[in-house]
């Protein structure tokens, strides 16, 4: 009768435990941050609308259901791409700014990298964030934050190479040295739309000669 009674006791227990198990919510077995590198090489590659649910779910290898409990929807995943891309950007120009070299020195190596990485990747199609900037901005508004803040952080920085260069007495600016991050930011972004119309080797590297020259 004990053994019995234990016995019922032990089943209910396990029963208990598997229909808790059950309502638990499952754990993601997927890597978030892999997701969005691929997610953001597909917009830029095909731009927001030129991109279907299927495309991502193939490349990522995602059901839709994990897809869509984790990023919501399409348009929700592609501002997390925005974003993940913008931090990589990021990545990329601090790893300039830790180089011990002048502000002016940052800016012609951060120009020439952009150049060498356009040569040797034809298959990119450009930049994902100048692309956003061209397609979505004046559509979604929260896109174009991302795009104008990415906007305003790198031109802040060169406004700071500029002036640690000058400080530096390797250039001397005839206006603030704020004032040049506009046009510099517009010479990077024109490089990487340049590129996209088959532009060669020589001819981006002479954009940022040009581009150098106009600072001295």
């Amino acid at each position: 009768m004990i053994y019995l009674e234990c016995s019922f006791q032990i089943t209910s227990f396990v029963t208990c435990i598997n229909q808790i198990y059950k309502t638990m919510p499952k754990v993601k077995q997927f890597n978030k941050e892999k997701v969005l590198e691929v997610a953001s090489g597909i917009f830029k590659q095909n731009g927001y609308n030129g991109t279907s649910i299927d495309e991502i779910l193939k490349a990522t290898g995602l059901s839709r259901s994990s897809l869509y409990d984790s990023f919501k929807d399409k348009h929700s995943l592609y501002l997390q791409s925005l974003d993940f891309y913008k931090l990589q950007e990021t990545k990329a120009y601090d790893q300039v700014d830790e180089q011990n070299l002048n502000g002016l020195q940052k800016i012609e190596l951060l120009f020439k990298e952009v150049v060498n990485h356009l040569i040797n990747h034809p298959e990119d199609n450009g930049c994902l964030m100048v692309n956003a900037a061209a397609e979505m901005s004046k559509r979604c508004d929260k896109t174009a934050q991302v795009v104008c803040n990415n906007k305003d952080n790198v031109q802040d920085l060169f406004g700071t190479w500029l002036a640690d260069a000058q400080t530096k007495k390797a250039i001397t600016l005839s206006k603030p040295a704020k004032s040049y991050g506009p046009f510099l930011f517009n010479a990077l972004c024109g490089l990487k739309v340049l590129s996209q119309s088959g532009a060669t080797k020589t001819e981006l590297n002479n954009v940022v000669k040009v581009t150098m020259d106009a600072l001295v």
